[in-house]
């Protein structure tokens, strides 16, 4: 991975929500028909103009819903015309925005059907306080047709049992080019640790399908990396002086590299398993 893409600690929005206007920024695209429009230097959150109504990639936490609306605004967009809204985990830094934006726009929910259960028996509730319900749940053997795209889901468990991640081509009119973009649904990893994991009865083997699925989802030869926080990839500090200009974020090597460094520090929680030398790879 070229090493300004590296990742950085988080911000912390999450943790000082009551001021999100210390986090503000303006939306940029990342992506021919892709723009980020979650206006915060935190949460990633991914519109895609499908020709055919607008789709949104989570939709961020209640107190920064406000910088949302407007970064869709602001990107040349109405809020109004979203039609389906594509949540990766039940986690309330994602998910918390999606009965607003549904009541504003009628958007249709998508969730995994692992996800909704979870939402349902989690303990810690991991800041889900707007109340919504999932309309449909993905099928990874049918993708999501959604105008120009073709939404491939995968079942990446681990941050949360539901976790899904998301691929799809994306065509640029002007040069026809074709990029493959991909977006892991959550790559946090103090939520797999051994402790974290036994506070809400859930499973180590949940630490270990993430790590293999990260081995086996890094030979995808994905062109632009979503990432669900952006300092995963350092995201901010890499924007260009024409917010529009998505070429900056074209690199085959931040993918694999990204995976590899959030295996690494997953399989350092479990040195009985991988070894001391594993887990430092």
């Amino acid at each position: 991975m070229s090493e300004r893409f590296h990742r950085i600690p988080t911000p912390g929005l999450c943790r000082d929500c009551r001021q999100p206007w210390k986090y503000a920024i303006d939306p940029f695209r990342i992506a021919p028909h892709v723009w980020c429009v979650g206006s915060n230097v935190d949460v990633g959150m991914f519109l895609l103009d499908t020709g055919d109504g607008l789709a949104l990639i989570d939709t961020g936490m209640a107190e920064f819903f406000y910088l949302l609306v407007d970064g869709i605004w602001r990107a040349g967009f109405d809020p109004r015309n979203v039609k389906n809204i594509l949540l990766s985990h039940m986690h309330g830094d994602h998910v918390n925005g999606a009965r607003y934006l549904q009541e504003m726009s009628g958007a249709k929910i998508w969730i995994s059907s692992e996800d909704d259960a979870f939402r349902r028996r989690a303990k810690l509730h991991f800041g889900m306080e707007i109340p919504f319900e999932a309309d449909a749940w993905y099928d990874d053997a049918v993708p999501l047709a959604l105008g120009r795209f073709s939404v491939r889901t995968r079942l990446t468990p681990g941050h949360t049992p539901g976790t899904t991640s998301f691929f799809f081509e994306d065509r640029d009119d002007d040069t026809g080019k074709t990029w493959l973009v991909g977006m892991h649904g959550g790559a946090g990893t103090d939520l797999m640790r051994p402790d974290v994991l036994a506070s809400e009865d859930l499973p180590q083997t949940l630490a270990h399908r993430f790590v293999r699925d990260c081995a086996a989802l890094s030979s995808i030869p994905v062109d632009i990396c979503l990432p669900s926080h952006l300092n995963q990839i350092n995201l901010v500090a890499n924007i260009p002086a024409d917010r529009r200009d998505y070429t900056p974020y074209i690199d085959r090597t931040v993918w694999p590299d990204f995976l590899a460094e959030r295996a690494a520090a997953v399989r350092a929680f479990y040195p009985e398993t991988y070894g001391t030398a594993a887990a430092g790879r």
